[in-house]
Parts: structure tokens; sequence; C-alpha cells
């Protein structure tokens, strides 16, 4: 509580104590009361209007110099070598860990919602750093936005409407609260990240038509012919394809109760756990086995994977090592990694090859000196996404880099105090748009032999 607030409560309670005196010995207010009670009400309309005043100011300093108001103040301008600029380091609006500057912007957003029971005074506080987070975003968002060389989005938010519902994460919260899932996530770090400013609803990126390495289809038509002197030349032309990445909602739904509202770091660590890490779980589960209907387009069911058949008697629930060997000589990109369901271990842990001599040596499915698994030299990571032993997507090549993600920015938080108020719980809705799909359209014929190849290879079920 503030120092007007206090000064401001003392005034409410002589208020009080004036009208309960009165009331118990049931009597009406003298005049000296009356009078006594007008002059407390100016006093508190006196220190409101000195409070609103200091508010502004501070608005004021925040606007023109930025950071905290309590450094602005620190800063000096009598520095004769620093000229009459002033320089003040950028500072979020909500410090202390992520868990805690989490928690206190959630909490500022239920005081926002409730100018009932909070009060002018705690509501206007809660506008003022929301507001500030707000214009601090946008600044940042303008800067990267100059240095990408692209518009930076227009458009405000809406904190001024509580029923809009349009309140924002601080940039740091929103990054860190989804830093902190998608750090956990071995797909989505590797993939071709795209963000969307506010004002865009796709990303379109264009590329060469190429699904021959065939001589007439390389580079999209491009051909290049051997010529005689003063011979005519013969003209080629290529041809351009075009992906259109398109960010869908991602919607969360969570209840705090009461008693963890009043805990501003426990309510923080709850989000960021829980929702970062389901956040990240979700968009690679889609970037993985997505349909591409209303939602990102996966690889298994994309037009470019690759599916290698299994062998001629092979048995159920089996990898071989001429699976593994085949899917490597199918695969195209730069960047190979196996990904694989955990119970695939057992079956990769027995296969070797056998030398010259006829003894068997496990050197086509080794361990490195870190103990990391690795398939003809290409590390092998386990992903709770990929199907269980034996069935198609138990086990995928991939080069991760020809895969495209799209996002709008942060995460979008509201609150209601509504939905379930029977049971002392305030619900929190969290709203992500993501969308993701392969660079590649199709699989490609190579300039000699016919299996075609691609950067993302699996192996065929087998049941």
């Amino acid at each position: 509580m503030n120092k007007f607030q206090i000064r401001m409560k003392a005034a409410f309670d002589k208020i009080e104590a004036i009208r309960e005196k009165a009331e118990a010995e049931s009597r009406a207010l003298t005049a000296e009361e009356i009078q006594e009670r007008a002059g407390l009400k100016a006093e508190i309309e006196s220190i409101e209007a000195e409070m609103r005043s200091f508010q502004e100011e501070e608005e004021l300093r925040t606007r023109l110099f930025g950071g905290n108001p309590d450094e602005n103040r620190s800063q000096t301008a009598g520095d004769p070598g620093a000229g009459s600029r002033i320089t003040v380091e950028d500072q979020p609006i909500y410090r202390g860990s992520p868990a805690s500057a989490l928690g206190q912007q959630l909490l500022d957003i239920r005081t926002m919602t409730r100018p009932d029971i909070f009060g002018r005074t705690e509501v206007g506080a809660a506008r003022s750093r929301l507001e500030q987070a707000e214009k601090r975003n946008q600044a940042k968002e303008e800067e990267r936005a100059k240095q990408e060389g692209r518009a930076a989005a227009t458009g405000g938010f809406t904190v001024g409407v509580p029923t809009d519902g349009g309140f924002f994460l601080q940039g740091e919260t929103s990054v860190d609260l989804m830093t902190n899932g998608f750090n956990n996530s071995e797909i989505l770090p590797k993939t071709a990240s795209r963000t969307l400013s506010a004002g865009s609803q796709f990303v379109e990126i264009y590329g060469i038509d190429e699904t021959s390495r065939r001589t007439g289809s390389r580079s999209g038509g491009i051909r290049v012919y051997t010529n005689k002197e003063l011979g005519e030349f013969t003209a080629s032309k290529t041809q351009f394809s075009k992906i259109r990445v398109e960010p869908s909602k991602l919607t969360g739904l969570y209840n705090a109760s009461g008693e963890m509202m009043r805990n501003v770091t426990f309510l923080g660590q709850e989000m960021r756990q829980l929702f970062g890490e389901e956040f990240a779980f979700k968009c690679q589960d889609l970037s993985y086995r997505g349909s591409g209907a209303g939602e990102a387009m996966g690889v298994l069911n994309s037009g470019c994977l690759v599916t290698v058949a299994k062998e001629t008697g092979q048995k159920a629930a089996t990898i071989l090592t001429t699976n593994l060997s085949k899917m490597w000589a199918r695969f195209a990109g730069r960047n190979p990694v196996w990904f694989i369901n955990r119970d695939c271990g057992p079956e990769l842990d027995q296969l070797s090859i056998t030398a010259g001599t006829g003894a068997l040596e496990p050197r086509f499915v080794t361990y490195d000196a870190q103990g990391i698994l690795r398939i003809k030299g290409a590390p092998v990571v386990a992903i709770e996404q990929a199907e269980t032993v034996g069935t198609v997507g138990d086990i995928m090549l991939a080069d991760w880099s020809q895969y495209v993600t799209a996002n709008k920015g942060g995460i979008n938080e509201a609150m209601s105090i509504h939905v379930n108020f029977l049971y002392d719980q305030e619900t929190y809705r969290f709203i992500y748009y993501f969308d993701g799909q392969p660079r590649w359209t199709s699989a490609i014929t190579p300039f000699k032999g016919s299996n075609t190849v691609s950067p993302f290879v699996v192996l065929a079920t087998r049941a």
C-alpha cells in the first residue's frame, strides 16, 4: 500500500468511527461531527488529486525517458561530458524472477477486471503498469521490425477496456513462458522459425519448384548446353513454388484457486511450468503429425515424406540394420538427426554388422564419449511424439531446418472471475498462434537412380 492509500485509509477510518459512535449511542450526527466528516471527505479528495498528479508525472517521465521511474530520477543532466541527452537503460516493467514477474502481471490483469472490488487507486496503478508494458512492447516490436526490414505492427492493446479481455503479457514474460517449454523441445528450436507482426495473417515463402534432379528439371528447369562457336544459344527457364504458413489458434485454460492467487511467485511458477511445457509439446506434436487442416502440416502427412519399406519376412516390431541403411540412402538433408520412440532403444542396441572375419562389430550403431547414441555418426534423440516401435513414425531421419514454423509473437492472456466464481477460482485463458509445414512440397528424384530422396525419411510399419 503506497503513502497516498495510507493517508486516505486513515481519513476513511475516522469517518467510519464517527458514524459508528453515533449508531452505538442511537443518535443522529451532531453539527460538529457533520462538519468534521465533511472536512475528512475534502481531505480524501485532496489526497486523491495529489495522487493523480503524481501518477501523471510518473507516466510523463516514463514516456519521455522510459525505464523505471526511480532510475529516471537518479539520472543527472548536469554532466558536461554527456551533453543534453539522457540515456536510460531499458528495463522491464515487471521485475524479479521470471515466475515472480509473471505472477505480478497476472495479478494486475486480475485487478483491472475487478474495479468494483479493488477500487480506483489500485486499478489506476495496475492500468499504468500494463500500459507501460504495452508501450515498451510496441517500441521493441518497432525496433525488431527496423532490424528485419519490415513494417512494424500497428494498433494497440485494449487494457483500458477490461471487458475486451485484451491483455498481453510483457515481452520478457511472454518469451520466457514459451522458452521455458521450447527449450525442452527437441524439434522446435531446429526449425526455420518466423514471427509475424500483429497486422500479418500469414507468411508466403517462395522457392524453386524442383521435384527431380534429372536434366531439364534441376532448379525448376534451368539448363546449360555445350555450344560451338557462333552457335545459337538455347534458352531455358525456371519455375517457382510457394508455400503459405498461416498460424492458427492454440488455446489453454487454467483455474487458479483463491489461495494460489495470494502467492505471486507460486502462481507464476505454475503458469510457466504447466503452459510453457504444454504449448511446446502441442507444437512439436503438430509438427510431427499435424493434419494440415486448420492446424500445422506434420511431416508424417506431408507430400515430401519418404517411407522405406520393411524387409521381406521381417518380424513385427523390429528394426534391422538394413532398414537404417536404406533410410540413410534416401536422406537428402544437411543436418541429419534420428528421432525415435524410447521403445526402439532395445532394438537399436543389439544391431551390428558382419566384419570381414565373420565376427560381429557394433560399429553401425554406437555411443560416443558423452554417451549419446549415434547411427552412422548422426545423433539419436528420443521424443514422446514418435510412434511406438513397429509403427510408421517410430523412427525418423530428419533435417528440421527444412521445416518452416510461424507464430504471431507471444502469448495472449486474459482472465475471468465469473467462470468458477462459486468455487473461489479465477480462470486464465491463454492463446498462442502457430503453424508449420515442410519447405519441400514433394520428395525429389535424384539425377541417377530411381529412389526418391527427402529431408524426412521414416520406416514403414512392421506388423
